[in-house]
């Protein structure tokens, strides 16, 4: 029986990202609750298309893990957005 490849999305609060289908998903988890459990830090992931990301995990943290099957994935080639959506819609200088 032939098994189709999977991807993962992972979604912090409204950001989310792609990883790859190599990811350790269960060390990812541990890692995640581990931050959460004490008191917050930082966890760095690694996105598909091999971008080092590094997440503030805290208790008010929204996190969501998704199965993704390959079919579904966007194509990064024809400029579909792998990562995701991420707002900067203000002027942060300080004055």
């Amino acid at each position: 029986m032939d098994q189709a490849m999977q991807s993962y999305r992972l979604t912090i609060n409204d950001d989310w990202f792609y990883l790859s289908n190599e990811y350790n998903i269960a060390d990812l988890k541990a890692t995640l609750a581990s931050a959460v459990h004490s008191g917050g830090g930082f966890v760095d992931i690694v996105s598909s298309v091999q971008a080092q990301v590094s997440l503030l995990i805290t208790a008010c943290s929204v996190v969501k893990l998704e199965t993704i099957a390959e079919e579904d994935l966007p194509d990064a080639d024809l400029g579909s957005s792998i990562v995701g959506p991420t707002y900067i819609d203000e002027d942060y200088w300080l004055d």
